[in-house]
């Protein structure tokens, strides 16, 4: 019986052994930097810190999403066009990554832009509004015209 112990005991001793051979490669990782401190950070919706996160992130090779903000954030303010400059701030706060096997990707997040950047693309949409109006309005008054 006690060689049995023995030889069991001895078996699982070896076949804990480290084969160096087999040691995982490169690791696959996210490096974060940010312009404001004390931001929450998410990766594919998960919080991993506050802002400045310090070490790479390591992440399975593919798409990631990195974001100020968590994928189920909802707003409502009351006010239509204030919804929408929040859900643009939220949409910008936002970037797709795409993270090869093996390498380390470098992300970085505006925080201080995003505000100024919602409020431009609303103003661009905003002046397309009134070029519309106006194109519409010039084929009406030329259908007007040629009816008469």
């Amino acid at each position: 019986m006690v060689k049995v112990i023995l030889i069991a005991l001895l078996s699982l001793l070896k076949s804990q052994e480290i084969d160096w051979d087999k040691k995982p490669g490169q690791i696959t990782a996210i490096e974060i930097f940010c312009d404001t401190e004390g931001i929450p950070i998410f990766i594919d919706g998960i919080q991993i810190g506050v802002s400045p996160i310090k070490d790479p992130v390591q992440v399975a090779p593919g798409w990631h999403q990195i974001s100020y903000f968590p994928p189920q954030l909802s707003i409502d303010t009351g006010s239509v066009k204030q919804n929408k400059i929040m859900r643009d701030m939220i949409n910008l706060a936002r970037q797709d990554i795409l993270v090869e096997e093996g390498s380390t990707v470098r992300a970085v997040l505006s925080y201080r832009t995003i505000e100024s950047q919602a409020l431009e693309y609303q103003k661009r949409i905003s002046s397309s509004r009134w070029l519309g109006f106006g194109m519409i309005f010039l084929i009406v008054s030329f259908m007007i015209w040629g009816i008469m």
